[in-house]
């Protein structure tokens, strides 16, 4: 998804124990895309706290935001929960409405197969929405 990205937008992709909030507040993107796991029912918890740091050191919100979730259960979109996390820590004027849910798997696998097209669905969205 990265290198199709890269053919229209200039993209950093870094883990989130690896990225002050701070760093990117101080030269926020035109838009954001939030990846976390599912667990329990519910994005990660080190991706929920960066984010609430991330909100307070922003200036302002990025006009843009997605989300994007990895599982190794059955999607239900109740999962989908970050995108009120964005909008409530003010990250983001506008949250991309449908997420990429990725299905691994298990939990240290790569996705299982026939997620292809869903990806690629993703990405066109992206471009109509930036």
């Amino acid at each position: 998804m990265g290198k199709k990205l890269k053919e229209k937008f200039d993209v950093k992709i870094s883990n989130v124990k690896e990225i002050k909030p701070d760093e990117i507040a101080s030269n926020p993107p035109d838009i954001l895309i939030v990846g976390s796991r599912i667990v329990i029912g519910s994005p990660d918890k080190t991706i929920k706290g960066f984010v609430k740091k991330f909100g307070k050191a922003l200036k302002q919100p990025i006009p843009k935001a997605a989300t994007i979730y990895t599982h190794g259960m059955d999607w239900d979109d109740a999962y989908a929960k970050m995108s009120k996390i964005l909008k409530e820590n003010g990250i983001a004027t506008e949250v991309l409405d449908r997420p990429l849910e990725i299905k691994l798997e298990n939990e240290k696998s790569p996705f299982e197969s026939g997620q292809e097209p869903k990806i690629e669905e993703f990405v066109r969205k992206l471009y109509e929405f930036a």
